[in-house]
């Protein structure tokens, strides 16, 4: 009976799993960015969400007053893999009772980039997490505000 011959063997391919396994993680792309109007301000407020062109894969995020976000999946783990993606950005203002004076929320987001289907926002995300995701607004909108 060899016992310590059996034992390397098992150290052996056991550490040939996990370097194998290391280099099993998914593609890592940037998962924070910033929304600004076209005009350099940041959205102050609202909810911006990603999805892939390719998997119909969804990434969302609040934004922050300084226009930052950071992604999350539908699991809540921060992230958002490389690819390309289309984006709706979502700002809900009640101001009802308050004067304009004490509006809080920035500019506002005209409601074409709140759906899919008009707000014609696409995305890149590359393969480099420490590149941000930027997305830019126009800050008027004509055609349908």
């Amino acid at each position: 009976m060899n016992y310590p011959r059996v034992g390397a063997v098992r150290l052996v391919h056991l550490s040939l799993i996990g370097l194998l396994l290391v280099g099993c993680g998914g593609p890592s792309g940037s998962y924070q960015g910033v929304v600004r109007f076209d005009d350099g301000s940041p959205v102050q407020s609202g909810s911006i969400e990603l999805r892939s062109l390719a998997t119909g894969s969804r990434y969302a995020s609040r934004i922050a007053s300084d226009g930052s976000f950071s992604l999350a999946g539908q699991d809540g783990e921060l992230r958002c893999p490389p690819g390309n993606y289309e984006a709706v950005v979502v700002q809900i203002v009640l101001t009802e009772d308050l004067a304009a004076g004490a509006h809080q929320h920035g500019q506002t987001v005209p409601r074409r980039y709140a759906d899919y289907y008009t707000s014609d926002l696409r995305v890149t995300n590359d393969s480099d997490p420490a590149s941000r995701i930027l997305i830019t607004l126009k800050s008027s909108d004509q055609s349908s505000d």
